[in-house]
């Protein structure tokens, strides 16, 4: 999480990404990275996104952008993932999966990217929170 929220007011290209060593976490145990957001009265170009999980040290980027999954942040319907409202106000969506499993040490990377539009804006985002399946 960060200390301050972040406002995405208005850009070209949409690409957040946290990260986490895997050696703060318990080993072979299934994990899920969410996004905690909110959205502005008025937002624009967030209706869907694409998120990823990778092992930064044993995933290459294109593999992991073929395997990415699409998220919706701004609409409650469709295929792909919706966000969910938590209990202090915030929404989460879900960004991806993994396994904690001996062997992969080192940086595990959740991403929320979106490159097709000309102006994405209305995002304001608490941080990635990774925790037990």
């Amino acid at each position: 999480r960060f200390s301050e929220v972040a406002y995405l007011a208005s850009v070209r290209r949409l690409d957040i990404r946290g990260t986490i060593d895997t050696e703060r976490l318990s080993p072979k145990i299934e994990y899920v990275a969410y996004l905690v957001f909110k959205l502005a009265n008025r937002c624009n170009g967030l209706e869907s996104a694409k998120s990823s999980i990778k092992f930064v040290n044993y995933e290459s980027e294109i593999d992991t952008q073929n395997q990415a999954n699409t998220v919706h942040l701004a609409r409650l319907q469709g295929s792909g993932d919706i966000p969910k409202m938590r209990g202090d106000g915030w929404m989460k969506v879900k960004l991806g999966y993994f396994n904690s499993k001996k062997g992969t040490n080192g940086p595990v990377e959740a991403r929320l990217i979106k490159k097709k539009r000309i102006y994405n804006g209305g995002l304001i985002v608490k941080g990635i929170q990774f925790c037990l399946k």
